[in-house]
């Protein structure tokens, strides 16, 4: 097998995991299934990962990866956060990420919330957002000559409880919400962009 026909086997094995590990559990899901979806070998499945567990590790690992990047170049690109354009625009950037790592994310949710867990995948994503956020919104602020808050640990709990939290809960119950309420996509991204608005964005404004 080539380099190329290897990382595409791989990467077909990470998907169809990723998708077993968010439809049934990363307990239920069984390697046999994953090999067997996947249309490969189980053998080959441990040729490239020791165990299910290196699977979920490997998946977890790209999430960070992927979210660092995306906020490395969402900040890169917005100048003054605090300008209404420009925050909708990093809004969106952020709503687009997550909808598309949303069956990974309930992974994540999942295993972060057992008693027994170490999976430290959310923090890492909280910790990520917060550091890129609060360097973006410093800068914003510093620009208009505004004060920032000086209690980093007011500010950690502010980013991750109300900045990161509701995206994560929004690409989770998103199908669920539209369903339940009877809501386009779009109406719902535009009631969630306007609360978010008077929520996390609120408390980064000085009074």
């Amino acid at each position: 097998m080539n380099k190329r026909d290897a990382a595409e086997t791989k990467a077909r094995i990470l998907t169809t995991a990723e998708r077993l590990f968010s439809e049934v559990g990363f307990d239920k899901a069984r390697v046999d299934d994953i090999a067997k979806e996947a249309g490969v070998n189980k053998a080959l499945i441990y040729y490239y990962f020791e165990s299910k567990g290196e699977i979920l590790e490997t998946l977890f690992s790209s999430l960070v990866e992927d979210a660092k990047r995306m906020l490395v170049e969402s900040v890169e690109k917005t100048s003054d956060v605090l300008n209404e354009d420009n925050y909708k625009a990093l809004f969106d950037v952020y709503i687009r990420f997550i909808m598309e790592k949303r069956k990974i994310l309930k992974v994540a949710i999942a295993e972060s919330v057992k008693e027994s867990s170490s999976i430290s995948v959310v923090m890492e994503l909280g910790n990520l957002i917060i550091n890129a956020e609060i360097e973006s919104i410093r800068k914003a602020c510093e620009s208009k000559g505004l004060n920032y808050p000086e209690d980093k640990k007011e500010i950690l709990v502010m980013e991750f409880f109300t900045g990161l939290m509701p995206f994560i809960c929004f690409a989770l119950f998103e199908d669920q919400w539209e369903s339940y309420y009877h809501m386009s996509e779009k109406e719902l991204c535009e009631y969630f962009y306007k609360a978010f608005r008077k929520t996390h964005l609120a408390a980064h404004v000085p009074k």
